[in-house]
């Protein structure tokens, strides 16, 4: 605690004040570097450290009775309290009267600023680019809480009487004129008042504080990252990635993958690694570390070097694709939860939607792929042109061409009877 004095009638109202949580290896989601976060769950907590004031020497001539340093805890459902150090043993005493509770909390990043909000109508206590503001303090003590401006030749400074309760801040109130005379009487009597720099207020908190409730951590946080190195990666002769998107955003659908005939305001597409690389170049990162279109230059069949999953509790949660062009791609998104690609026969076009029921398939991801096409194509029966009866389509042969490379493709049924089939006849510059 250093110099500094607690005076005798101030009792604790707990005991034990944890450090505030800024260090770890969570990052917060990007939107919130331009948009403002506001927690109401009960329990999330901030800290605010003020230093002494410059006018506790001359309030106490004698000797600093302000602790070097304050720190004010707002813990969301409770009434905010202050201590002066952390620790177990460290004790915090109350702010503010004990029916007054701190509602909610707003941070903005960007304008580097901390709202507290109270119920009881209290305004809300404010810290914008390291300056407190709180218009519960004003120049005339009213709520026993004064506030000196800057013009009086030093800091700003935010000045409250120890113990606060309605009696002591009714007697700051009606005394506030004559404080030298009023001091002695409270040292006396064990009280006093704190003196505190509101111009060098620090707001603590970090991705940590955020953790405590799933929800928020969901909400706020970006998933802890993964080490992919320390992760096998999948034997793709065996083993394949697949999944679903769905893709909400009519702006990012593509001929291949969504057709040319769905009109409906969201679609569900399967993809598969390998498999789709063929078609598909990931918006992921170069090995110069801009964002680039992966695989988009690479032979067929040579695009993919390694596929890695992330697995938790049976699923899957990230998957990290590496090219042979040195360029990579993790999806989904952390944040957006997005799997995003550009069509390498459609370059215009992107393909992006939100990635759903991610699994590891074993078996041929050759034998796997084709039936995946087969299905994806059928999806996309223009019913204008195809012979239909009880709304199921009974063409026998669904046949297009590709421009690159140049083929035609056919899906005609199986001999057996069982499924379909897709045949790709090479097609040379003069057919």
């Amino acid at each position: 605690m250093g110099n500094g004095e607690v005076f005798k009638k101030m009792k604790p109202v707990s005991t034990g004040i944890g450090l505030p949580a800024n260090d770890g290896d969570r990052e917060f989601k990007k939107k919130y570097d331009e948009e403002r976060m506001v927690v109401d769950t009960t329990g999330f907590t901030v800290f605010v450290s003020m230093p002494i004031s410059a006018l506790d020497e001359a309030f106490y001539p004698e000797g600093n009775k302000t602790p070097p340093m304050t720190y004010f805890r707002f813990k969301i459902g409770e009434t905010p309290t202050y201590s002066f150090y952390f620790g177990d043993s460290a004790p915090s005493y109350s702010l503010l009267s004990s029916n007054v509770l701190v509602d909610s909390i707003v941070i903005d990043r960007k304008k580097d600023s901390l709202i507290v909000n109270f119920g009881e109508g209290i305004p809300s206590f404010n810290i914008v680019k390291g300056k407190m503001k709180w218009a519960y303090a004003d120049e005339l003590a009213t709520n026993g809480y004064f506030y000196d401006p800057r013009d009086s030749g030093y800091e700003a400074s935010l000045v409250g009487i120890a113990p606060y309760n309605q009696v002591n801040a009714k007697l700051f109130r009606d005394n506030a004129s004559q404080l030298n005379e009023i001091i002695p009487k409270l040292i006396k009597g064990g009280e006093g008042l704190y003196l505190w720099n509101a111009d060098k207020a620090k707001a603590h908190y970090g991705a940590q504080s955020f953790t405590f409730d799933s929800t928020l951590d969901k909400d706020f946080l970006l998933p802890a990252k993964v080490d992919f190195s320390n992760i096998d990666a999948l034997d793709t002769k065996n083993s394949y990635v697949s999944f679903s998107i769905s893709v909400e955003n009519k702006a990012k659908r593509t001929n291949n993958y969504t057709g040319r005939h769905s009109g409906d305001s969201s679609y569900l597409v399967n993809l598969q690694f390998p498999g789709d690389e063929e078609l598909l170049a990931p918006m992921g990162v170069g090995d110069d570390g801009t964002t680039v279109a992966c695989g988009m230059e690479s032979p067929a069949g040579r695009v993919l070097k390694s596929i890695t999953p992330v697995m938790k509790g049976g699923d899957v949660e990230q998957v990290k694709l590496e090219f042979r062009d040195g360029s990579t791609y993790i999806f989904p998104d952390a944040e957006t939860g997005l799997f995003t690609a550009t069509d390498k026969q459609f370059p215009d076009q992107m393909l992006e939607g939100k990635v759903m029921n991610m699994i590891v398939g074993i078996g041929s991801p050759k034998e796997q792929h084709a039936v995946e096409i087969a299905t994806r194509l059928e999806q996309d029966v223009d019913i204008s042109k195809t012979v239909m009866v009880d709304g199921k389509s009974q063409t026998k042969a669904i046949a297009w061409r590709t421009m690159n490379p140049s083929a035609l493709k056919v899906i005609v049924p199986n001999p057996d009877g069982k499924g379909s089939k897709l045949i790709t006849i090479p097609l040379t510059k003069e057919a």
